[in-house]
């Protein structure tokens, strides 16, 4: 199976500049707890991804500032794991339990966002459920 095949397509985006609000804006309006960064929305090559968790302790981390003065560049991640849509379902696995990650951003050859894969989109689209649980171990065991 190819990641093409059960990434979520043309997922929600914003820019570094955005300020944090307007990521959790769209956290909530589309029911989801990650946002890929991108350079802009017209090339939409992705220079981050920003986590619900990463606003709010940055939000907590500048309790003194007000969250609309937040930028996403101040709390996302990056460089970002990624892999594009021909990639197999088992790369994305190996490299959410590698990495500790529960989500991988699916980018063209030229790093243009085109979708994202969620343990969720595995859970619900995989039928080896011994590598679920096996990168499900891996993501939530501290080392």
């Amino acid at each position: 199976m190819k990641c093409a095949e059960i990434m979520t397509i043309n997922p929600v985006m914003c820019v570094p500049n955005d300020n944090v609000f307007a990521a959790i804006s769209l956290m909530w309006d589309y029911d989801c707890g990650n946002i890929p960064v991108v350079k802009d929305v017209e090339s939409k090559e992705l220079v981050g991804i920003v986590t619900d968790r990463d606003i709010v302790m940055s939000v907590i981390k500048h309790l003194n500032t007000h969250h609309s003065q937040i930028k996403v560049s101040d709390c996302m991640t990056s460089p970002v794991i990624t892999c594009q849509p021909e990639d197999s379902i088992e790369m994305v696995i190996d490299l959410m339990g590698k990495h500790k990650i529960r989500r991988i951003p699916i980018v063209d050859e030229k790093g243009c966002c085109l979708g994202i894969i969620s343990q969720a989109d595995l859970l619900i689209n995989v039928s080896d459920i011994e590598s679920i649980i096996k990168v499900l171990r891996l993501i939530s065991t501290r080392e």
